[in-house]
């Protein structure tokens, strides 16, 4: 039995494969230690877009000149179909239930300007543009549900049964970008986007194919959600990673910044989540509950009280709070069309000293907000504010009393 048992280990694949390395190393055998592989890039790293061509074929102007033009009728037929659909939409100012999802836009982060109370209050906002937003694809809950890991997670979820709307911005060049890419675009009717973005979205709040997406999807007033990518502050140090006072001053030489001892009595090994110098930013965050104060209708351009994540440039996604306190009541279902748009009558007489409206951009306005076509505000020696100085009473008070 032990002989048969021998014969058959010796003759195992595992003994071939080390008899090869053997035979390789004359007769040696070398460790080689197992090195960690990752299947997924560091999450720090911009995504490659896969999607864009890598190499540009020359072709000559005839050709080129051919392209554009094919290219422009493409797109003017692509905002006709677009127009359509949003016409044909059933679209109306109604009640919002708590268990509704509507579909969120795209937006690009511009910078930040200060907008001034009627009082004469300075709050800082955040400049969020809308740029040629556009219903790409629309996947019910069961097909996600079949297709990713991650609609298993999110397609039937506390909420319900939840569709994902996946959300175009900003045009390109078709040409820039591969045949599978753009079919997506094609099945919509709509030009090739840059940046596409999801959400989770009810049944009952679910837009059509390829409609387009307005800033006035949202309104003045209402409490919306932001999500990107932090800003990218590359690889730093632990004062200005984790905020770590550092080393003394004085008695120390080129530790200054440095972290110091990192070891353990007996472990021997470095813990996970140890607070370490490394990569910085660039990062999911999400900040909930921001207002939107002003919007420009002419520019698609939103005005939020507060940051958002991201530097200049970067898109962000943009939904509604879903905080009970700010969450919103009533508003378009299921988002903007031109067709709820009302006509505002201009006063044949402007008032002097007030700018016309013809000049000016087609804008709302929080209530709380200053228009700068209204008179200027004036304070009076009444309205300054005395400087809270100390008092000192009390402090004479006291040392009579000890």
């Amino acid at each position: 039995m032990f002989r048969s048992l021998v014969t058959s280990v010796t003759n195992s694949p595992a003994c071939e494969f080390a008899g090869r390395i053997l035979s390789a190393n004359g007769g040696h055998i070398t460790q080689q230690r197992g090195r960690r592989r990752t299947l997924t890039p560091v999450p720090w790293l911009p995504p490659v877009n896969e999607h864009v061509k890598k190499s540009s074929v020359g072709i000559s102007k005839v050709t080129k000149t051919l392209l554009e033009t094919v290219i422009e009728k493409e797109t003017q037929v692509a905002s006709t179909f677009a127009n359509h659909a949003s016409h044909q939409a059933a679209t109306s100012i109604a009640d919002i239930p708590a268990s509704s999802r509507r579909v969120g836009l795209v937006v690009r982060k511009i910078g930040m300007l200060p907008q001034w109370t009627k009082e004469g209050g300075r709050i800082l906002c955040t400049i969020l543009e809308v740029d040629e937003n556009h219903v790409v694809g629309i996947t019910s809950p069961d097909s996600w549900y079949k297709a990713s890991a991650i609609g298993k997670r999110k397609a039937f979820n506390r909420h319900g049964p939840m569709w994902r709307v996946t959300v175009g911005a900003t045009n390109q060049d078709p040409t820039n970008y591969t045949s599978a890419y753009r079919k997506k675009f094609t099945r919509a009717g709509v030009p090739v986007k840059e940046t596409l973005g999801c959400f989770l979205v009810t049944e009952d709040a679910l837009p059509l194919l390829g409609q387009p997406l307005d800033a006035r999807h949202f309104e003045v007033g209402q409490y919306v959600t932001a999500t990107g990518k932090t800003i990218d502050w590359g690889f730093q140090g632990g004062m200005h990673r984790w905020g770590m006072r550092g080393q003394p001053t004085r008695r120390t030489t080129k530790s200054h910044r440095r972290i110091g001892s990192v070891g353990s009595v007996g472990d021997a090994r470095i813990w996970p989540g140890k607070r370490m110098p490394g990569h910085m930013g660039y990062e999911w965050k999400t900040v909930s509950g921001l207002e939107i104060v002003r919007i420009n209708i002419d520019k698609q351009v939103m005005y939020v009280k507060g940051s958002v994540p991201g530097d200049m440039g970067e898109k962000l996604l943009l939904k509604d709070c879903l905080q009970e306190e700010k969450r919103l009541k009533s508003g378009p279902m299921p988002t903007w069309t031109p067709s709820l748009e009302t006509i505002e009558e201009e006063p044949e007489c402007p008032e002097e000293g007030v700018v016309p409206k013809n000049l000016l951009f087609k804008e709302t306005f929080s209530p709380k907000l200053f228009r700068f076509t209204s008179p200027s505000i004036v304070y009076s020696d009444a309205d300054a504010k005395k400087a809270a100085g100390r008092d000192k009473t009390k402090a004479k008070i006291a040392k009579v009393k000890k």
